[in-house]
């Protein structure tokens, strides 16, 4: 099978027109003075069957007939998930106001008459590509902070309910404030101030659109951390932790990442849907599948797991899949996107199996597992 030509330029633009003449002349300015790669259509339906392999940057679209083809084609265009945000720019021979009102109305952002006068159309198809661009980082850029703002209100959470924990025990019983705790105390605002940094620089890297760096990060360090800022929370609801890791297993990773945005957020989910007195298993192994090396974490409770329609939408930051756990703790449904994001950006993938306690379910049976794959 033959690899497909390399594409011209960085814009891609598609055009909807019936007159093959129309879209050769469109083609040929845009080609020649934009770094563009131009798609031609004589028809919607086979636009829109290319859109999910190319997404276009801009669509030219034809209105010259005297019925509203080419309005309804841009509703379409409007009203299809995929298409819907698209710039949408008309090519038209009707010269009646009226028409072009109703073509900017369905969506349209610009209108130009034919014949066209082919520098106007590179000129203006430029502009409105580049708005567009700006648009869409505008909004990458919005969704970045968004999540680094949840980050600060759902990730400090552990350090600092720990911390609280251990002091609020030692003053309710009047007693006094030993070394052992004035440690523990020191480690978990260490964390906080951790993942305060993280969040700082995450956030310089947001607006240059570059990667945060990863280290070398020996795994059961990692969980040994995790369960120190948990063991208030465990202990609570008196549940044991079983962490069972291949010896010497590490990642390339940032550590604050690993600790508090994957493994915290994973065991407090864990820890808030347990069985007071159950258990939670961690396993972490390295594997070796199709000649590449992975590394499979795997967090298990035995709690009351999720019905489907929570599991079907755990990641979606959109979605209400906030409950109750079983000692009544509250939650914010931010975790499971928050683990997913960061997971991902570390180069791994998630997976999620769960099964819901119920009159008919095994108790053996139920409870949720998640798998996390890293490459090595």
């Amino acid at each position: 099978m033959s690899e497909a030509p390399p594409r011209k330029g960085v814009f891609n633009i598609f055009i909807l027109d019936d007159s093959a003449s129309t879209r050769n002349i469109a083609k040929y300015s845009l080609e020649q003075h934009l770094p563009c790669a131009v798609e031609q259509f004589s028809n919607l339906a086979s636009l829109l069957a290319k859109v999910p392999e190319l997404t276009p940057d801009l669509i030219l679209l034809e209105d010259n007939r005297d019925d509203d083809v080419g309005v309804a084609a841009c509703e379409k265009l409007k009203a299809a998930p995929i298409t819907k945000n698209v710039p949408v720019f008309f090519l038209s021979a009707k010269k009646d106001p009226t028409k072009r009102v109703s073509a900017l109305k369905a969506g349209g952002i610009d209108f130009l008459l034919k014949p066209f006068y082919p520098e106007e159309l590179v000129t203006r198809v430029r502009i409105h590509i580049q708005m567009h661009r700006l648009r869409l980082e505008n909004v990458a850029q919005i969704a970045e902070q968004k999540a680094l703002l949840r980050v600060l209100c759902h990730d400090l959470v552990n350090p600092i309910f720990a911390a609280h924990s251990l002091l609020d025990l030692k003053l309710s019983l009047g007693k006094p404030i030993d070394d052992m705790i004035g440690n523990k105390v020191a480690g978990c605002c260490k964390s906080a101030l951790d993942i305060i940094t993280h969040v700082r620089e995450e956030n310089s890297l947001v607006k240059t659109n570059k990667q945060f760096k990863s280290e070398t990060v020996v795994l059961a360090e990692a969980l040994q951390e995790a369960r120190a800022t948990l063991s208030e929370r465990l202990e609570k609801k008196k549940l044991q932790l079983d962490i069972n890791i291949d010896e010497g297993l590490q990642l390339q990773i940032k550590r604050v990442v690993l600790v508090h945005n994957i493994l915290n957020n994973l065991l407090t989910n864990a820890i808030k849907f347990s069985h007071p007195g159950s258990s939670i298993e961690v396993e972490a192994k390295a594997i070796t599948d199709s000649g590449h090396k992975f590394c499979v974490i795997q967090v298990r409770d035995h709690g009351i797991g999720m019905p489907p329609e929570i599991l079907k939408n755990i990641f979606r930051d959109a979605a209400k899949t906030s409950r109750k756990g079983t000692d009544n703790e509250a939650g914010t449904g931010f975790g499971m996107p928050l683990v997913k994001r960061y997971v991902e950006k570390s180069g791994g993938a998630i997976s999620v199996t769960s099964t819901e306690a119920g009159e008919d379910v095994d108790p053996a049976t139920q409870g949720t597992t998640i798998k996390l794959t890293f490459p090595l």
